[in-house]
């Protein structure tokens, strides 16, 4: 409860915050798959790039590992640790900044269908979207130790609002992937 009436806590705001990012960070991914087909989604920009079904893949197996991070045994986080929201709401969406996923998050043709990951990606932002609705716990007290390189040891919070803003960055190379030539070339076809 807040010390002055009619305020939120810190707690409660960051219950907030975090809703409003995973929301916004589903709704652009669902948006970035909407009218690809089966046949387009296996079309890669590049050789070395992802087709917008292997982002899906990804953004759907990284969405299961970081549940079951901040679901997972967690340790207890020293307060006087920095806090890096600024940071993973600027850096995660860069798109000018490459990172290389993490092994267990590759795709790997895990999925058969475009349908079939996004399904899987859905029901685990459901799931993720109801544990920061229902928690009473502060989300910043403890901390997981992230696959990925480029994040290493982040507080429950931080990675929970890195699920929120990975599924940004991956709508948005879903884009690229959608107003490449090769893209383009193969919806006519």
């Amino acid at each position: 409860m807040s010390a002055i009436p009619g305020t939120a806590s810190g707690t409660e705001v960051d219950k907030a915050t975090l809703l409003e990012v995973l929301r916004e960070g589903g709704e652009a991914f669902l948006q970035s798959v909407a009218g690809v087909s089966e046949a387009t989604c296996r079309l890669r920009p590049e050789e070395n790039r992802w087709s917008a079904l292997e982002c899906a893949e990804h953004v759907a197996v990284a969405e299961e590992v970081m549940l079951g991070l901040v679901t997972g045994e967690r340790k207890t986080r020293n307060a006087e640790k920095p806090k890096r929201d600024g940071r993973i709401l600027r850096s995660a969406t860069d798109r000018s900044v490459r990172f290389d996923a993490s092994a267990q998050s590759r795709p790997r043709g895990r999925f058969s269908t475009l349908a079939e990951a996004v399904a899987h990606f859905q029901a685990l932002r459901g799931r993720t979207l109801r544990l920061v609705a229902e928690t009473k716990e502060d989300l910043r007290a403890t901390e997981v130790t992230h696959p990925h390189q480029a994040v290493g040891v982040i507080s429950t919070y931080e990675c929970l609002l890195l699920m929120g803003t990975h599924v940004q960055r991956h709508a948005l190379q879903i884009e690229e992937v959608k107003s490449s030539p090769a893209y383009r070339t193969g919806a006519r076809t």
